[in-house]
């Protein structure tokens, strides 16, 4: 795969979870890395690592339902690594849901981070993009593709996500930016064991996890990020409007099994 060596990627959430993955991925690709996240104790000793593996890395506090710490985010990038070219719309999170929705400060919660704050880190950064004709990957979730039972607020934010990346890859296509985003199933992260544990047993959750996905196991993180770099890489080139399931093929359609065919 290209290698991005030369260029600087702005990863928000990327102190954790898949965001630290692709931190990582884009890292090792040869890219200058600010991470953008709230928690500045992780983000900062991410930072250092991947300085201490001799990458260009640094941490900005970012808060990304707030348009100024965006903006500063964005800002810090182009002057410290001297121009922007990949933007990675990571941060995300969930709320406690039952069949009626999340409460209504949680259904509001979820769409200022998952929704408001990926909007605003486009606006901040493609007046950048457009002059270096670079990428904006958003991470989504197989929950933007398909319906989820119990889920409806974080369902909804992701077919935002999904709906949102294929408007701009439109608006943005003939002047060189691409647009994409990766949808991820259950993945092993912080979230997801926090949803094995509303069921209740950890043991349990997992189990209820593996028997809806027809690749019999949960994906990892850095199997995301691989993905991720790939998209934002130039032998993605002719890639964009994209939103790509990896989730071991959870979305692909009914599953069979020995007594149901439908």
């Amino acid at each position: 795969m290209s290698g991005l060596a030369g260029r600087t990627a702005v990863v928000t959430g990327g102190a954790t979870g898949i965001g630290q993955a692709i931190a990582r991925e884009l890292s090792a690709l040869g890219a200058a890395v600010v991470i953008g996240s709230r928690t500045r104790e992780r983000g900062e000793a991410m930072a250092a690592e991947l300085v201490g593996r001799g990458g260009r890395a640094m941490f900005v506090a970012t808060d990304v339902t707030r348009s100024r710490e965006v903006e500063a985010l964005i800002a810090a990038a182009v002057e410290t690594f001297g121009g922007l070219d990949v933007l990675v719309n990571n941060s995300g999170i969930e709320e406690p849901e039952g069949p009626e929705g999340p409460s209504e400060d949680g259904w509001d919660r979820l769409f200022d981070v998952n929704v408001k704050g990926p909007w605003l880190g486009c606006r901040a950064a493609l007046p950048h993009l457009l002059r270096s004709r670079g990428v904006i990957l958003n991470v989504a979730s197989m929950a933007g593709l398909v319906g989820v039972a119990n889920g409806v607020g974080y369902a909804a934010t992701k077919a935002a996500i999904v709906s949102m990346t294929r408007s701009l890859a439109l608006t943005y296509a003939e002047q060189g930016v691409r647009v994409n985003s990766v949808c991820p199933g259950p993945i092993m992260t912080d979230m997801t064991l926090a949803e094995w544990d509303l069921v209740g047993d950890h043991a349990e959750g997992r189990e209820r996890a593996l028997s809806v996905i027809p690749a019999r196991r949960i994906g990892e993180p850095e199997e995301v990020a691989k993905l991720a770099a790939f998209l934002v890489s130039d032998d993605a080139a002719f890639i964009t409007g994209a939103n790509v399931p990896i989730d071991g093929g959870k979305t692909a359609g009914l599953m069979a099994t020995s007594r149901y065919r439908w």
